[in-house]
């Protein structure tokens, strides 16, 4: 848990850009996001240096700090690391897996039929997250979780096209409630194959909406502050 004012606010900062209720483009005004967060603007002045030392957020003289663009060629170098890596995780995660853990991967499904229910594409996204990190959690290996999370961390911009999309959401639910059957049952090969196949499909659409979000933009002005290719 974040232990002082600065990390709290580092910390709900990064959410919002994480989960796409702060867009790529947004820019960070220091004092209004104080009145919001209900602090000064000390603590949230030091969070935004660190964000941009992330590559959160991007600072531009006499413009002002702004939420960081989504950049095609990196999520996509991203995601084919992960659709590598990720199935691995998924398939040694039934090693050891009792049925409270799989109770706990049940309970998010649930909670994630609710947000479908309540059009919440926010919360879901962040249940998503849990609840992926909680399977890859139960892999004895320990090591590939490690990189899994570090590469995942610096793809999570894709949480931003998956709010926009909500129309994903029952096909992913229908794949979380066949991974959680796989789990029950300790079939390691078919929740390797769930994963994978989820990977494919998800990574695939983002990609095709990241396209689709840019040719939108086209016709807009500053459609550089929402989507750049990589230099």
């Amino acid at each position: 848990m974040p232990v002082t004012r600065s990390e709290w606010v580092y910390e709900k900062l990064k959410e919002v850009i994480l989960s796409g209720e702060m867009a790529p483009g947004e820019r960070l005004v220091v004092d209004q996001l104080a009145r919001e967060l209900g602090t000064s603007p000390i603590p949230v002045r030091e969070a935004v240096r660190r964000l941009e030392a992330e590559g959160w957020v991007e600072n531009t003289p006499f413009v002002g700090a702004r939420v960081a663009p989504v950049r095609v060629e990196e999520l996509e170098e991203l995601f084919t690391i992960r659709l590598a890596l990720e199935p691995i995780l998924a398939r040694t995660a039934v090693r050891g897996v009792t049925e409270e853990d799989v109770e706990r991967l049940q309970r998010l499904v649930d909670e994630m039929d609710q947000c479908i229910e309540q059009n919440n594409t926010a919360q879901y996204s962040r249940l998503n997250y849990e609840f992926h990190r909680s399977l890859y959690e139960l892999s004895p290996w320990k090591e590939l979780f490690r990189i899994v999370i570090t590469v995942w961390e610096r793809s999570a911009r894709s949480r931003w096209i998956f709010v926009q999309t909500p129309d994903s959401m029952p096909t992913s639910q229908e794949e979380h409630r066949a991974m959680v059957q796989a789990l029950r049952k300790r079939d390691a090969e078919e929740l390797e194959r769930l994963m994978r196949r989820q990977k494919e499909r998800a990574f695939a659409s983002y990609i095709r909406r990241i396209g689709s979000f840019a040719s939108q933009l086209d016709s807009h002005d500053g459609t550089d502050a929402i989507l750049e290719p990589s230099e």
